[in-house]
C-alpha cells in the first residue's frame, strides 16, 4: 500500500458525523452512484456515518475513464479508517466490498467490523443465464435493452443521447469487471457477514446467498426482503434496522 491515496476523493458523505462510533462504507451496484446512498443517513440515525464510495467516471468524478480498480479502492478504505467501520454492496458492490476484505487481509490492514452483502449469490457461484451476466459482450443497444429489461436503467435513458454518452462507459467497466470475476480459492474472512436477499430476485435467490456463510469465520446472518433486485430502497426501514443490529456493539 502506497499511502498516497485522498480519502475524501473516494467517498461522500452526505452528513458527516465525527462523533458517530462507526462508519459505514457503501458500495454502489453495477452502473450505481453514490446516489444509490442519498436516504440512508436519515434511515441509520446518528450513531453511523454513510460514506458513499465515488467510482470514476461518474458524479463528482465524471472527467475520470471509468474504471473499477480493487486495490485502489482498498488503499482508500484503509486510509479513511479512523474509527470502526463496516462495509455494505449491493449487487457487483457486494463482490467488490468482499475483495476488499480480502485485499485488506492481505496487506495486514484494519478489517471491517462488520461485511453486509445485497442482492448478491455466494462469490464462488458460477456465472451464467441471469440477465445481467455477459453484459460486456453485447452491443451497446442490446446491453442497454437487457439493462432496461432487468430494471437496472430507466428507460428513458434510451432516448437521451446526452445520458447515454455518460452511461455507456460506466456501464461497460462496471460489466466487464463483473463478467472477468473470478472468486479464486481463499481461507474465509474472520468478518461476520449479513446478506440481504429479495423474495423476487431470480439473479440472487435464498439458496444461493446462504453461500457467504462459507466465505467467513464469524456468525452468518440472511433477511428475506420484498422485491426483485433492486429492493433496496422500498425495504430502507428493515435494512436499515438489521444493519443497526449487525453492528451491535460498535453502535452501542
Amino acid at each position: 500500500m502506497n499511502g498516497q491515496i485522498l480519502p475524501d476523493k473516494w467517498f461522500v458523505s452526505r452528513e458527516l458525523r465525527p462523533e458517530a462510533p462507526v462508519r459505514l462504507v457503501c458500495f454502489p451496484y453495477a452502473g450505481g452512484a453514490t446516489s444509490v446512498y442519498t436516504r440512508w443517513p436519515a434511515a441509520l440515525g446518528p450513531e453511523v456515518e454513510v460514506a458513499a464510495l465515488a467510482l470514476p467516471g461518474r458524479e463528482r468524478r465524471i472527467g475520470e475513464p471509468a474504471a473499477v480498480e480493487v486495490e485502489l479502492i482498498a488503499e482508500a478504505v484503509a486510509a479513511s479508517a479512523d474509527r470502526p467501520y463496516a462495509l455494505f454492496g449491493h449487487s457487483m458492490g457486494a463482490l467488490l466490498a468482499f475483495e476488499v476484505v480480502r485485499r485488506l487481509r492481505r496487506y495486514g490492514a484494519e478489517l471491517p467490523v462488520h461485511l453486509f452483502v445485497s442482492g448478491c449469490p455466494r462469490p464462488d457461484q458460477p456465472r451464467g443465464g441471469d440477465i445481467f451476466d455477459g453484459l460486456s459482450a453485447l452491443p451497446d443497444a442490446e446491453m442497454l435493452e437487457r439493462l432496461v429489461r432487468g430494471g437496472g436503467l430507466p428507460a428513458f435513458v434510451l432516448d437521451e443521447p446526452e445520458l447515454l454518452e455518460l452511461v455507456l462507459p460506466v456501464c461497460r467497466a462496471d460489466f466487464g469487471w463483473l463478467d472477468a470475476y473470478d472468486c479464486g480459492d481463499e481461507p474465509p474472512v474472520p468478518v461476520p457477514i449479513t446478506a440481504f436477499v429479495g423474495t423476487e430476485d431470480a439473479s440472487a435467490r435464498p439458496e444461493d446467498a446462504a453461500g457467504w456463510a462459507a466465505h467467513t469465520t464469524g456468525p452468518f446472518t440472511q433477511h428475506l426482503v420484498p422485491g426483485g433486485h433492486f429492493f433496496l430502497d422500498d425495504n430502507l426501514d428493515a435494512i436499515s434496522r438489521a444493519i443497526r443490529t449487525g453492528l451491535g456493539s460498535p453502535v452501542a
